[in-house]
């Protein structure tokens, strides 16, 4: 099942090598019941990668389960993921499923892994083994049909060594494991997930998409973006409101982001080289998304010849694998400015 829509509705979206390679990942293992390991920063997008597996499955018609593991202390984990009777301990006045009954025939996405209690971690390595599990205060055994996705933002490794994670579960966990890389680190995709987050908001709320200024685009890509990209669209969200329908200038972005974005990159010699290419790269990318990929229009925007623009997108990754005679780059245009 193609799942490249989805990912791109869920926002996963880059013209960056680090993104077009994690869509091929997730193409890849979605059809499969592998159980895959999403690891990354806070706000880089781990349950978008999730969603954007279950979509591509042959569970995509059943729910998407999301558990924070970190929502949940020691008392009420092991009863919120896998059920309790009526009675079960204090104040179980009813009977109840857990997240694991509610994923039946679809996936369950354990959020923040590593925050898993001893005890659940030893329940769950069995369901993770046997496929069964008992709710809190029954006797026999349940079977789930549930494919299991797990995401965290820490590394298990010193957690295993100290005893706090168990080996045995963190390697039924992760048959694959995918790596989301910041949002510092593929600057060149902040406009077009700007863009594309402000094109979301915009429907949502009946209101044309607007087109940013030249210096809110430059602010945007200067930025460090902390809080990777659920921080930008909260962003777009809020830029969307403050404009009021007029074209957002950098006094509609939040304090964080106008003075970060203005504030100079601090760069040694060593690192001149790779910031003159990756600016290199984000000209050759804008003006591409500007002319929708049409290259001889995009060669004239940017004074050079077509063969110099051939070059400039093999060394930047934006060809197609063997398409040295195609018209188009390797990625799809971004909406128009």
């Amino acid at each position: 099942m193609h799942t490249g829509g989805a990912a791109e509705r869920l926002g996963l979206v880059g013209r960056s090598p680090a993104m077009q390679r994690l869509r091929e990942q997730i193409e890849t293992f979605a059809a499969s019941e592998l159980r895959v390991h999403v690891f990354g920063e806070t706000g880089t997008g781990k349950e978008r990668v999730a969603r954007a597996l279950h979509a591509g499955s042959r569970r995509a018609r059943g729910p998407f389960v999301p558990f924070n593991a970190a929502a949940f202390g020691d008392e009420l984990m092991e009863a919120e993921l896998f059920g309790h009777t009526r009675g079960a301990f204090t104040g179980a006045l009813t009977a109840r499923e857990g997240y694991v009954a509610a994923a039946e025939g679809g996936t369950l996405f354990i959020d923040e892994v590593s925050e898993l209690t001893p005890r659940a971690q030893v329940r769950f390595l069995r369901f993770l083994q046997e496929r069964e599990y008992q709710r809190l205060g029954e006797t026999g055994p349940r079977r789930a049909d549930v494919r299991v996705l797990s995401a965290t933002n820490v590394d298990l490794e010193p957690r295993m060594r100290e005893g706090r994670f168990r080996a045995d579960l963190w390697y039924r966990l992760k048959d694959e494991r995918l790596v989301l890389p910041p949002l510092r680190e593929r600057r060149g995709d902040v406009l077009l997930l700007a863009r594309h987050f402000l094109a979301q908001e915009a429907e949502r709320q009946g209101r044309p998409v607007p087109v940013l200024t030249p210096e809110v685009r430059r602010l945007l890509r200067r930025y460090h973006w902390p809080g990777n990209v659920r921080q930008l669209e909260s962003e777009m969200r809020r830029l969307l409101v403050v404009a009021e329908g007029e074209s957002p200038c950098p006094e509609h972005l939040s304090p964080e982001v106008r003075e970060g974005g203005r504030a100079r990159p601090r760069l040694d010699v060593a690192g001149l080289r790779g910031a003159l290419l990756a600016f290199e790269r984000d000209c050759v990318v804008d003006a591409l998304a500007r002319h929708r990929g049409v290259r001889a229009a995009t060669a004239e925007a940017l004074g050079i010849t077509r063969q110099a623009l051939h070059l400039k997108m093999r060394r930047h990754g934006l060809l197609a694998s063997g398409g040295a005679s195609g018209r188009r780059p390797a990625v799809s245009p971004a909406p128009p400015r």
